[in-house]
């Protein structure tokens, strides 16, 4: 008698590579970050690339540092992201407390083209370019999370005053504060303004077609357009504001000065007629 085999048929199997998963994270600090100081500061990580600069802190790991002060993470464990973001704070002209200004993203890398979907990146494969491209976009993300929280603040403060102008013709805020009013919204002016420039495409995108695509993704992703253009309106609109409030408090100094010099007159006045009736 002769056995029989019955074999089971083996499911296809599947041509799609090995897909590798990428925790990429963003957090943002108040100040620039110099990339040469914080090489000549910390010489034993191994750099990748100069600029943005992309260092690797641990084998699977990289980190990418902005020099408009975003702080990217690959793959990063929390102790080499608590030990990164301790050494930032100890560098000059950087702030000494984090924002609290953050984002993340999931990097997939063996898919079969390169896409961004609603909350993640498709690679195909995971190139320098490409993540300094995402880093950058990721990176200008919280950047504008940071001066739109700021440009908010600053709005709900002047609301009241310039409802107190349209309404009652009165300038609630003392001089002082008028002062500190202008000041922030010419930083935050500056600092956008600063920064104009390194929110143009990355010089990969102008190099390699598909890096160009992947960088339109992004920044449609981000709605960086739009947030940029966002940001610039508030800041001119604060801008707008500001002005009159100077001029409104120029307009004050200048009735004071005027009432000043009528009393001056008035006491001269009296000052004369009583020593002419009493000499």
């Amino acid at each position: 008698m002769t056995d029989t085999l019955h074999a089971t048929p083996l499911p296809p199997m599947s041509l799609e590579p090995a897909v590798t998963r990428y925790t990429v994270r963003a957090e943002y600090f108040e100040g620039q970050i110099n990339p040469k100081t914080f090489r000549a500061a910390y010489p034993h990580y191994a750099v990748l690339a100069s600029d943005p600069l992309v260092i690797e802190p641990e084998r699977g790991s990289m980190v990418a540092l902005t020099k408009f002060g975003a702080v990217v993470f690959w793959n990063c464990s929390p102790a080499t992201q608590a030990a990164i973001l301790r050494e930032l704070k100890e560098l000059p002209g950087v702030s000494e407390q984090n924002l609290e200004v953050s984002d993340s993203l999931e990097v997939h890398v063996g898919k079969t083209e390169d896409k961004v979907t609603f909350d993640e990146v498709w690679l195909q494969e995971l190139t320098l370019a490409k993540v300094k491209v995402i880093s950058l976009a990721l990176g200008q993300s919280v950047a504008l999370d940071r001066f739109e929280r700021e440009l908010s603040n600053a709005m709900q403060r002047t609301e009241p005053v310039a409802q107190a102008l349209a309404e009652r013709g009165a300038l609630i805020l003392s001089p002082r504060r008028v002062l500190r009013s202008v000041g922030f919204a010419m930083g935050v002016r500056a600092a956008v303004l600063a920064n104009l420039t390194l929110f143009d495409s990355p010089p990969e995108a102008w190099e390699s077609e598909g890096i160009a695509h992947l960088d339109t993704e992004l920044y449609d992703h981000f709605d960086l357009a739009e947030r940029l253009s966002a940001v610039n309106q508030k800041v001119a609109f604060l801008a707008d504001i500001n002005t009159t409030l100077i001029e409104v408090l120029s307009h004050r100094k200048s009735h004071r000065l005027e009432w000043m010099i009528i009393l001056l007159i008035l006491f001269e006045i009296v000052y004369s007629l009583v020593k002419e009736f009493t000499g």
